[in-house]
């Protein structure tokens, strides 16, 4: 092996077409090009930004933190043995695979596809949004310090705890593992469509945010802790309009999943539950519940008609009103509607009677079942689509938009 370990101030380039060079001052190559088609052993620190090219490999050793700039195009891999290496660049570690025995920061955005093995941590540090696609096995651990980590891969994060101290999203069509993961305050962990996650302990902070897309989501539960799950913060849901919307159920209760499962008692609750990414024309009639169930071991989500909200003791006050606000949206309603009017809060802000539907909005409503409500039926925008004869229940019908009757028998509804 040659060290350099002057200050180079030569402007002609560096080839390395036999065993090792090694660098221990960062201005040891100069300013120009560096075509590796051996070993270049950077041990040093600061900002090295010659273009680094060819077959070789690139070997970080020595305890300080070096950071490669240029967008380089060496094909032999990349080993960390001590200290940080910081990637500015999504290119900066070539196309080979990286050996990461110490710490690797990746402080850039983009897709970054190189497979990352090694007993190291891997660190997302900057404010930009970077992708891992690879497949990788490391196993000291991902630390998400700024920005968005994107893991779309189930094997992209290896297999080590993770600390989201600001944006993740799990966004792979199957099941993520890991040992630990842990949502400091202020950070967000998003498990996208699709996705699911196998954990040994999961920890929300508080002021922390769990996102969890049912939009793919038909696996229960959506994730799994074996040892301990610890919750605080808030719970983000997404995707209900598009669940509801695929299989809406037949009972008062539409669909119930089971977000989080252990095998031991939940420690903490949610402090918020939020639902920002529902259709806005649900919102109206929609009402989502969630708490640990019974057992102490599972959270659970119960998604179900604001009709029955009174009677499922949600916290939004029960009423009959659909206010579907696109024209090309639609929703149908399997669930028999029946008077509640027994089992409404009687300090509920609505001042609906609970025997009376409302529909609102451009949008198609489409009721399917025998329903029982005796209190009328308004229709003021829209179109209300009833493929049942006793759709509309008993009442009377106020017609100032669409009315189709897809059905056949006797309706004997006065309709005004």
């Amino acid at each position: 092996a040659l060290t350099l370990s002057g200050n180079n101030s030569y402007t002609g380039g560096t080839l390395i077409s036999g065993g090792t060079l090694v660098a221990s001052n960062v201005d040891a190559l100069g300013s120009g090009d560096v075509t590796d088609n051996a070993t270049l052993e950077m041990n040093t620190g600061g900002d090295f930004d010659n273009a680094i090219s060819g077959s070789g490999q690139v070997v970080k050793s020595g305890d300080e933190t070096l950071t490669l700039s240029g967008a380089n195009s060496y094909t032999g891999g990349t080993t960390i043995s001590g200290g940080t290496l910081v990637a500015n660049n999504v290119e900066a570690l070539g196309t080979g695979d990286v050996t990461n025995n110490a710490t690797l920061e990746l402080n850039t955005g983009g897709d970054f596809d190189n497979a990352i093995s090694g007993s190291g941590q891997v660190v997302k540090s900057g404010d930009k949004t970077l992708t891992l696609s690879g497949a990788n096995s490391y196993t000291g651990g991902t630390t998400i310090s700024g920005g968005t980590l994107i893991a779309t891969n189930v094997n992209a994060l290896g297999t080590g705890a993770i600390d989201n101290r600001a944006s993740l999203l799990l966004d792979a069509s199957g099941q993520f593992t890991v040992t630990d993961l842990t949502t400091e305050s202020g950070g967000n962990t998003e498990i996208g469509a699709g996705s699911t996650l196998q954990a040994t302990t999961l920890t929300q902070k508080s002021d922390s945010t769990l996102t969890i897309n049912l939009n793919s989501n038909t696996v229960d539960p959506v994730i799994h802790a074996a040892s301990q799950v610890s919750l605080a913060g808030t719970l983000d849901i997404t995707g209900v309009g598009d669940v509801l919307d695929s299989d809406p159920a037949s009972t008062d209760d539409l669909d119930t999943f089971t977000l989080i499962a252990s095998d031991k008692t939940i420690a903490g609750d949610f402090e918020k539950l939020t639902v920002a990414g529902m259709d806005a024309d649900l919102a109206d009639f929609i009402t989502v519940d969630g708490r640990i169930d019974d057992t102490g071991k599972q959270y659970e989500l119960t998604t179900a008609l604001t009709w029955y909200a009174d009677r499922d003791d949600a916290v939004t006050d029960a009423h009959g009103t659909f206010n579907l606000t696109n024209a090309d949206g639609s929703f149908a309603v399997n669930t028999v509607l029946e008077n509640v009017d027994a089992t409404l809060d009687p300090d509920s802000a609505t001042g609906w009677d609970g025997t009376s539907l409302i529909k609102q909005g451009a949008g198609t409503l489409i009721l399917n079942a025998e329903n029982t409500y005796t209190g009328g039926t308004t229709i003021s925008g829209g179109t209300l689509v009833a493929t049942n004869v006793d759709a509309l229940g008993s009442g009377d019908v106020t017609d100032d938009a669409t009315l189709e009757l897809n059905t056949g028998g006797t309706f004997d509804n006065a309709i005004s």
